[in-house]
């Protein structure tokens, strides 16, 4: 009888498990493609403007990137850009297709940046391969992960 009643009690918390998943899972809110895709565009345009108030505006207070093989915290981020343009370099990004996977209220998103960089008249096209974890906080799509690395020459 013991083992009768561990096999119900097993299969009940078995049932019990798979509802709780099936309950969790969630899809995006509508529009989430085009607000983070806007999202995505209007941070390299903050960038772009060393635009620190919109980049801000974008992420999250957590907000970290991979970019060049180091860390950065946002702040660090948008400065390392801005000495970049103080130094007369040419940032030129142009993002491709965006393609998002959504999980509830977490996006991942990954795309070609085709552009260039470098200072006059030694500017040279580059393509990067990137990602961002987005989150929504307060009806807004932001950014919270952003992950740039230069992709092998074609």
């Amino acid at each position: 009888m013991a083992t009768r009643q561990l096999t119900v009690l097993s299969a009940a918390l078995l049932l019990a498990g798979c509802a709780h998943l099936e309950r969790s899972a969630c899809a995006a809110p509508g529009g989430s493609n085009a607000q983070i895709e806007g999202t995505i565009h209007a941070f390299f345009d903050a960038l772009r403007r060393d635009d620190q108030t919109a980049f801000q505006h974008l992420t999250t207070s957590r907000f970290f990137a991979f970019d060049a093989g180091k860390r950065y915290s946002g702040i660090q981020l948008v400065n390392l850009v801005k000495d970049a343009h103080a130094r007369r370099v040419e940032l030129n990004w142009s993002v491709g297709p965006v393609d998002t996977r959504f999980a509830c209220e977490v996006a991942w998103s990954t795309w070609e940046n085709v552009g260039s960089a470098g200072t006059p008249p030694d500017v040279k096209p580059l393509r990067w391969l990137e990602s961002a974890v987005l989150v929504r906080e307060d009806g807004a799509w932001k950014i919270d992960f952003f992950h740039s690395q230069r992709a092998a020459a074609k």
